[in-house]
């Protein structure tokens, strides 16, 4: 994470969970971890058989937490999960999870924007998981054009500007 303030640029942290995980999760699951495989059974599959739901364990929505939102990532899954359901349930898990730190990592700050670069962002579950954190957590989740790309592009800027000295 980093954090961009003018021509302020601050490293706040990391996290171990990305594309890596998503291809591992799916290789040990789904005996795959070609991306574009995955994507396709998650646009077939259903995250609510596998991932446990607020509704399912309360009756009625929490303050600021509707019952469709994630109690527990894969909390619910069982052995007779399709593969579709699995794929679902692992993308969920890591855009969750990096969504959710992007959040934790602004609290009691005024941050509420946050940008989203790299491969992931090309998953076409993404705006969907990202879309319900910002009504949840009352943040924007932007995806620029090109995102793919960024920090490559970002990488050669900083090159540049450094041989310029």
């Amino acid at each position: 994470f980093v954090k961009i303030d003018g021509d302020k640029v601050q490293h706040i942290g990391g996290l171990g969970i990305g594309g890596g995980t998503l291809q591992g999760l799916s290789r040990l699951l789904l005996k795959t971890h070609d991306i574009h495989q995955v994507s396709e059974l998650a646009e077939k599959g259903d995250v609510t058989r596998v991932n446990l739901q607020i509704g399912d364990i309360c009756n009625t929505a929490l303050p600021d937490l509707p019952v469709s939102a994630t109690a527990s990532l894969f909390g619910k899954a069982d052995s007779n999960a399709s593969q579709e359901d699995i794929a679902c349930g692992i993308i969920y898990t890591v855009l969750q999870t990096i969504g959710g730190a992007a959040v934790l990592s602004a609290l009691n700050s005024p941050i509420k924007d946050f940008v989203l670069i790299g491969n992931l962002t090309q998953l076409p579950q993404c705006r969907e998981v990202f879309s319900k954190m910002e009504a949840i957590y009352h943040v924007h989740f932007h995806i620029p054009p090109y995102a793919e790309y960024r920090t490559a592009i970002g990488a050669a800027l900083a090159y540049v500007k450094e041989r310029q000295g």
